[in-house]
């Protein structure tokens, strides 16, 4: 049931106007008459609750939890090129150098220290000095 909307007058701090008026793109409001309807809607939603944690835990559990998934997607896709790089590269190194069992068992053993060593962050110079001494 839509009820007709009827002129009343209050009074506003000019600045608070201004802020309202700066703000009418992110409160996604077709006016300042919009942007104040749906603040006093949420307002008395808020005051319809016994505790404010109550009417704004749904809404910041659902926010949160969009971000994480968005972040998760976007991780997963990067490991999966990583590890289709590093597939390739490893193809690449397996077909141009003739390494014996015992060597790539020993390269096996060094690397997983280095990383567990350095936290996996290890630079193509720090691997380059480390295979020159």
């Amino acid at each position: 049931m839509s009820e007709n909307k009827r002129k009343y007058a209050y009074w506003m701090k000019p600045s608070m106007v201004e802020e309202i008026t700066e703000m009418l793109d992110t409160a996604n409001a077709t006016s300042k008459s919009d942007f104040v309807c749906q603040a006093v809607q949420f307002y008395i939603g808020y005051l319809h609750q016994k505790k404010c944690i109550d009417y704004l835990s749904p809404i910041l559990a659902q926010t949160i939890k969009s971000e994480i998934e968005s972040v998760e997607k976007n991780v997963s896709e990067m490991l999966f090129k990583m590890a289709v790089e590093q597939a390739k590269l490893s193809n690449v190194v397996a077909a141009t150098n003739e390494i014996d069992n015992h060597s790539l068992s020993a390269l096996n053993n060094l690397c997983a220290e280095e990383v567990a060593r350095n936290n996996g962050i290890i630079t193509f110079e720090e691997a380059y000095e480390f295979q020159r001494s």
